[in-house]
């Protein structure tokens, strides 16, 4: 099995909009709209108390867990009195305490009385609607894994499906209620990541989402990493979009961009990662680095007659080697 990027708490009544992000969420859910103006004038007093009660909470998270559940209620109820550069910290800081749990977390859901509680819920729902919480709450008896969801839920954590087993991921989606509040390159990076917590390009080691899309997702990760250099968050997209440039490129395991021959040597271009490439550059490249190596890639194959070879993998890893 690989590894998962993947104690009730009771939830009190100022929690109650954080409850109602994280119960939406799964399949097709949308983030709440702030109830008010992000522009309303903040004191300074204001928003150090608003930080200053958020790191309590974030600091008491390191040895309870479920503090994490505080600290994040607690900001979505008050990130509207707080200063943007504050904000964005706190936002920030709740990413990264979101994603430290995440692991430990996630092993709540490897027991199998989990797993099948879960997997009938869904069965019984449909998976469409089937893996979001207020759906398996409904349908879920069990006083253990209704905890479990409920904990899940209240840390704003996703459940996703993969190879049979269910888990919780990050949801970037709920991030985007923060949107107004903080920081152009943080509001951007959220956006980012939402997109591929919401449909993640990658499942069981395939790529589940259009080659028009791959190429799409990672010109925005290009775009984010130009326009945003000295962004807190510039490494992790950076990151992100080696990878993206790795299945724009050669695919994955289970959709490789090229058709393999009898001894496992790729050959002839998947037709539509063909298409998809014309399509990207038929506007032209301009100052985009993927763009222009799909340029060149298509040079490649056209001498080739759409199959690779020496030169065709020398020019990648070359461009790997710089990237």
């Amino acid at each position: 099995m690989k590894t998962l990027l993947a104690t009730s708490a009771k939830i009190k009544r100022g929690a109650l909009l954080g409850l109602a992000i994280a119960l939406g969420s799964g399949v097709g859910a949308a983030a709440l709209a702030p109830s008010v103006s992000a522009a309303s004038a903040v004191t300074a007093e204001q928003s150090l108390s608003v930080y200053n009660q958020f790191q309590k909470y974030l600091k008491n998270s390191v040895k309870t867990p479920t503090s994490l559940i505080q600290a994040r209620n607690y900001l979505l109820n008050n990130i509207k009195r707080a200063d943007s550069w504050r904000a964005t910290v706190m936002v920030l800081q709740l990413e990264n305490a979101q994603k430290a749990r995440l692991n430990a977390f996630s092993e709540k859901f490897f027991p199998e009385k989990v797993q099948k509680a879960i997997d009938a819920a869904v069965r019984k729902n449909g998976l469409q609607t089937g893996l979001t919480y207020s759906s398996l709450l409904n349908t879920i008896r069990d006083p253990g894994v209704r905890a479990i969801l409920t904990e899940s839920y209240g840390y704003g954590y996703k459940l996703e499906t993969s190879e049979g087993m269910y888990y919780p991921v990050m949801h970037y989606e709920g991030f985007k209620f923060f949107k107004p509040y903080i920081g152009k390159d943080i509001a951007a990076y959220i956006d980012l990541m939402a997109a591929d917590s919401n449909k993640p390009a990658l499942s069981d080691a395939a790529i589940v989402i259009t080659w028009d899309e791959l190429i799409n997702r990672a010109l925005a990760l290009e775009s984010f990493v130009k326009q945003y250099p000295k962004s807190n968050r510039t490494a992790a997209v950076k990151d992100k979009l080696q990878l993206m440039e790795m299945f724009v490129f050669y695919g994955s395991n289970n959709t490789p961009a090229y058709e393999y021959g009898t001894s496992g040597q790729p050959t002839t271009i998947d037709p539509k990662l063909r298409q998809a490439y014309e399509k990207a550059v038929q506007n032209g490249t301009g100052d985009s680095r993927i763009l222009k190596t799909i340029k060149s890639v298509l040079g490649l194959l056209d001498a080739s007659g759409n199959r690779w070879n020496g030169n065709i993998e020398k020019f990648l890893q070359e461009f790997k080697q710089f990237g």
